[in-house]
């Protein structure tokens, strides 16, 4: 074979190869699905967090799965400041509302779980789902996600229902508790950033239980229902939710 043919031979065999690489080797098989990356900025009380997420990881409800019909993304909201509003209706495990708070004036679908707490704002006891009533006043403690559908969607951590002409408690969680001066005085600090003073006078108690309840349970990370004077920070009472361990004690 002379080298000509030999070269021709060659080059021959590398455009074959070439031609096969550019069919099976540049682009995924047919029935796949090619995923796009995308990057999100995401508003959070810390400031802005940009975050990659994916075209299948977009657009799912509040417990991770997707929603029926289309895709629909979702916010971040504050865990920390509740929805005021009134309710519009109550079925099938949801609860709607008619938000109107911090420059917000529109409805809103609450999914009400078995761990979601429904309590009577006045002395902090459970209400059955099926005694709410339209055009009761509530206060609603959400997930901090909610669909950007309409009308958003969100999971219900905690909703307290108002007794008519008493103000709403405050639902947070425990980040400290220091002695003062003072015999008898305690500062708390919450998660929420605000310090409330404990005095001999302010009441400790169980959440569906006859335990005994004291400072030693409010611990960091304890949730807490607070009510506390009009015009000040001073303590009148504190129902203390037990946390997976039960209390302290």
């Amino acid at each position: 074979m002379t080298k000509n043919m030999k070269r021709m031979t060659a080059l021959a065999c590398a455009a074959m190869m070439i031609a096969s690489m550019g069919i099976t080797g540049c682009g995924k098989a047919d029935g796949q699905t090619k995923e796009e990356t995308k990057t999100t900025a995401v508003e959070t009380p810390a400031g802005t967090e940009t975050s990659a997420t994916t075209e299948n990881e977009a657009g799912k409800l509040p417990d991770g799965t997707g929603q029926e019909g289309g895709a629909a993304d979702t916010e971040a909201v504050s865990e920390s400041d509740p929805m005021m509003g009134t309710i519009v209706s109550v079925e099938d495990g949801q609860l709607t509302m008619h938000r109107q708070d911090n420059g917000f004036d529109e409805d809103v679908v609450i999914t009400i779980a078995e761990d979601t707490k429904v309590l009577d704002a006045e002395n902090g006891y459970p209400v059955e789902l099926g005694d709410l009533k339209e055009g009761n006043t509530i206060s609603a403690y959400v997930d901090e996600a909610m669909t950007l559908s309409l009308p958003p969607i969100t999971n219900g951590l905690l909703i307290l229902v108002q007794a008519e002409g008493y103000d709403f408690p405050r639902y947070t969680k425990v980040k400290e508790l220091m002695a003062t001066n003072t015999e008898g005085e305690r500062i708390l600090t919450a998660e929420n950033g605000i310090n409330y003073m404990i005095t001999a006078e302010t009441r400790l108690l169980p959440y569906l239980t006859r335990n005994i309840v004291s400072e030693e349970d409010l611990t960091e990370g304890t949730e807490i229902l607070i009510w506390n004077e009009e015009n000040g920070n001073k303590v009148e009472k504190i129902v203390v939710f037990q946390g997976e361990n039960g209390y302290a004690k």
